[in-house]
Order: C-alpha cells, then structure tokens, then sequence
C-alpha cells in the first residue's frame, strides 16, 4: 500500500534516493563490475544511507552531484584528508575532479572548500601523504601548475 501524502511530504531531503531527486530510472546495467553496480545500486539508496566510499566512487563518475558533493563536503569538513577506501584524501580528490561547470554553478561549495576544507588539509600537512595523482587534482583545483 502506498504511502499518504502527509507521510511523503514528512520525508528530508536525505530521505531521497538519486532516482527521486533528478527523475531519471535507469535500466539494469548491461555488463557487471563493481563501478556499475555499485552506482545503480547508489542512485537507488536514500542519500543519508550512501557510505563515505559511495559517494567517493559515484562523485567520481560525476552522477548526482547536486546532491552528493555537499554529502562529500560535510565529511571533509570533519576529516578533510579522510581515506574512505583507497587512499588518504580519496574522497577529497573525487569531490575536486568535479568539472568546472558544476562549481561555476556551484559557488557556495566552491568556497567551503577554499576556504574551510582545503586549508584545513594544508595547514596540519595531512596532505604529505597523498599519491601524486590525488596531490595534482587538488593543485588542478587550486589553478596551481604542477612542478
């Protein structure tokens, strides 16, 4: 049985799956892999039950970011250098990889992370310990050229 519209009205925004929020139902995936299946999976889950590792994996295929990079944001700003999976800074290097466009429309965030994420990262050095590939797209970020 559905649900009331008193009840659907009662929902937050972190209630919402992806599907719900951009209106798109995407098909079962043709191939299997753990990148496919986990971001059908992901646009399927309400955003407050994504894991850190989710949205790091799901961002970084550039898929609901409206939504999920200010998930991403609130992380960092607790831990901005957190290793969700693969590396320190590994969601902090997917949330910067985000293209141009959406911080152009974006600035709000843009400047969280300007001015609150990334000199938090810089100041206590926990930046040291990125991979080269991750330390280049924060420069990128920053319109810093590489050395």
């Amino acid at each position: 049985m559905g649900r009331s519209s008193k009840e659907r009205r009662s929902k937050g925004p972190l209630d919402y799956t992806l599907e719900e929020l951009d209106g798109e139902r995407w098909d079962e995936p043709g191939f299997t892999s753990h990148v496919v299946t986990t971001c059908h999976a992901a646009r399927r889950k309400p955003l407050r039950t994504l894991t850190p590792e989710e949205l790091r994996l799901v961002i970084g295929q550039g898929i609901g970011l409206p939504w999920l990079v200010p998930l991403a944001l609130s992380l960092l700003v607790e831990e901005p250098c957190r290793c969700v999976s693969l590396y320190p800074g590994d969601l902090l290097a997917s949330v910067v990889r985000a293209p141009a466009p959406y911080w152009a429309e974006h600035p709000a965030e843009k400047a969280q992370l300007l001015n609150d994420i990334l000199p938090r990262a810089l100041r206590h050095g926990e930046m040291v310990d990125f991979p080269k590939e991750a330390a280049a797209a924060v420069r990128a970020f920053l319109g810093i050229a590489d050395i």
